[in-house]
């Protein structure tokens, strides 16, 4: 995991040093403001998905539910082409899932059961997301392209897994004990949730006026979402999600103008 931070902070340096190289050069490529500040309302569809893709369930049928996201951010011009934007924003990713599984795993005390057949997922992460990224400018001016790491606090969490058929066993994978009893208790993991995130977020924005803009977002998790002496399957759980979000300028800072003297 620390390489993944170390290369995202070697590439914002090298970004800016850029930039920063290229408004030396280009000395009519002047900025309109020193920093703006604004606000945004937006939605975020997706959950933990398993990682490498190939342990997704072949029968695995998603039900996202849609909850409103609110934040303020902040963007600093460099060039008339490139800026550096961060965000700070509590949102909640909720997703409901029927799939079929085979062999999950599932330790209760020093029990441990694996168990096939079908089941419903639910899983629910209240966090706050605070996000650094470098954004270019497109040559019409109005379209942007975003890129750069995220980091969340996840105050809030819950993964359990409800059981409805199957058999179960307890003498490790593909052994079978038992047909999986009708009350037979839910699978629930909240207690083994890690409380941070750490990932990617790559996005386009669209400028829609000159207070209002859109942006899409896709956000990818390097962090399982269970702590690390917590695993319980052999893969990873990540947290994976597309964002729509709408944003209002509040205002911007603007560059002193010093008055200009003619020389007699």
């Amino acid at each position: 995991m620390k390489y993944y931070i170390i290369y995202t902070l070697i590439f914002l340096i090298c970004g800016a040093s850029s930039v920063q190289g290229q408004e030396k050069v280009r000395k009519t490529d002047s900025v309109d403001y020193r920093f703006a500040l604004g606000v945004q309302l937006g939605t975020d569809i997706g959950g933990a998905v398993p990682f490498p893709f190939k342990h997704i369930p072949e029968t695995f049928n998603p039900y996202p539910k849609l909850n409103l996201s609110l934040g303020a951010k902040l963007s600093f011009p460099i060039t008339s082409r490139w800026s550096l934007g961060t965000e700070l924003t509590y949102k909640t990713i909720t997703m409901n899932a029927d799939a079929r599984v085979e062999n999950q795993r599932y330790q209760d005390k020093e029990l441990v059961q694996y168990f096939s057949g079908s089941a419903e997922m639910h899983m629910d992460f209240t966090m706050l997301e605070i996000p650094v990224y470098t954004k270019y400018t497109l040559r019409n001016g109005k379209d942007r392209l975003l890129l750069g790491p995220y980091f969340a606090w996840v105050m809030k969490s819950s993964f359990v897994i409800d059981p409805e058929k199957g058999y179960i066993g307890t003498g490790g994978p593909d052994k079978v004990d038992s047909i999986m009893p009708d009350d037979m208790d839910d699978m629930d993991f909240d207690s083994s949730l890690d409380s941070w995130d750490l990932g990617i977020l790559m996005g386009y924005e669209r400028k829609l006026s000159t207070r209002f803009e859109l942006g899409l977002r896709f956000s990818w998790g390097f962090k399982d979402i269970f702590k690390s002496n917590n695993q319980y399957f052999d893969y990873s759980m990540l947290h994976m999600r597309g964002t729509v979000v709408i944003s209002y300028n509040l205002f911007d800072i603007k560059p002193p103008r010093f008055p200009k003297f003619s020389r007699k």
